[in-house]
């Protein structure tokens, strides 16, 4: 039996959510192409094509909106959430939050589903200065995440990119999902699983790191100094390249423009023009192009979101995905169990 590190390469289950990365570029959810899916359609009309193979939105939107706005009600759930935040990470915030919600297995896919996006953007919006109480008819989740005064193209910034976060194949968290699902677990430990996956550095938080590094330079020249010294070091420059995409990450465009548009402020434009300068040197230097995380962390940014809630949002985008993968696991009924290549001592 061959070995493959990390089990690049193995084909580890079927799915007919998407498909990534075929011709080196493409992303489709159930067919249809994710960027025109940004162009046409919202977050609530991709997820619900995502988890029930239909456009149709009406019964995702009725659902989130019951959903969120119960959650303010709930004193021992709020306290809960108040409490977590004084000692722990946004993202283990989320697992206790979740995990809190328990199993509601009665309920259709949809209102399993949306009952604990909603709990996912009810936690992140916590974190506002200002109120999100009031929802958006059409930008439903955006606007739940984003205070009541964020602008139209705000509003819809973010839900492109909750839309590019919502579903990618078999990368590791979704693999973590369905590995729970295979054992019969339920829909909330399923997800639990792929937070915490999520959580772990070499999965998410590039976003995080990227803009980190680009707030450090304060001219383009120094950003172009800095990268080339970085890259002398053979020091690692987060946002580039993928495992998958082998041409372009297609969804980093969209992202990108949606940075112009919004960097509206000579500090603004000023970090834009210094992540292109970034972006033009890794092409020039290692032939790399950037993923949706380099300048979807300088777009949350733009937005207003801390940091450490980057991490977080895709949470809510992807937990469309993962509730499909959980259902579509669950329909197979095959426990995931693979081989281990055993190193005995000598081999160590």
């Amino acid at each position: 039996m061959d070995y493959s590190p990390g089990l690049r390469g193995v084909i580890a289950g079927e799915t007919s959510i998407s498909t990534v990365g075929k011709e080196g570029t493409s992303l489709r959810y159930r067919g249809y192409d994710a960027i025109k899916l940004t162009e046409e359609y919202t977050y609530e009309n991709v997820a619900s094509l995502i988890l029930n193979d239909d456009l149709d939105s009406k019964n995702f939107k009725q659902s989130y909106s019951e959903y969120y706005n119960q959650l303010s009600g709930y004193n021992y759930l709020n306290n809960l959430i108040d409490k977590s935040k004084e000692t722990l990470h946004p993202m283990d915030v989320l697992k206790v939050i979740v995990s809190f919600m328990g199993e509601s297995s009665s309920e259709n896919r949809t209102k399993q589903t949306t009952r604990l996006i909603a709990a996912v953007c009810y936690v992140i919006a916590s974190y506002n200065d200002k109120s999100s109480s009031e929802l958006d008819d059409e930008f439903l989740v955006a606007s739940s995440l984003l205070p009541n005064d964020a602008s139209r193209e705000k509003l819809e910034a973010l839900d492109d990119i909750l839309i590019l976060y919502a579903e990618h194949g078999f990368n590791a968290s979704t693999f973590a999902t369905r590995v729970t699902a295979s054992t019969r677990s339920d829909l909330t430990s399923s997800i639990v699983s792929g937070i915490g996956t999520l959580k772990g550095e070499l999965h998410g938080g590039a976003n995080e790191k990227a803009v980190e590094m680009i707030s450090q330079y304060s001219t383009v020249d120094e950003a172009n100094d800095g990268v080339l010294k970085l890259l002398y070091e053979k020091k690692k420059i987060m946002g580039f390249g993928h495992g998958v995409y082998k041409v372009q990450d297609p969804r980093s465009p969209v992202v990108k423009n949606w940075v112009e548009v919004l960097s509206t402020t000579d500090e603004a434009k000023n970090k834009f023009e210094i992540a292109k300068k970034i972006d033009s040197i890794m092409d020039s230097e290692k032939n790399l192009f950037p993923n949706v995380d380099f300048y979807g962390g300088l777009l949350l940014h733009e937005l207003g979101f801390l940091t450490e809630l980057f991490t977080p949002i895709f949470v809510a985008g992807r937990t469309a995905g993962w509730a499909a993968h959980y259902f579509e696991q669950r329909q197979q009924d095959t426990l995931i169990r693979p081989a281990a290549k055993y190193i005995g001592p000598s081999e160590r």
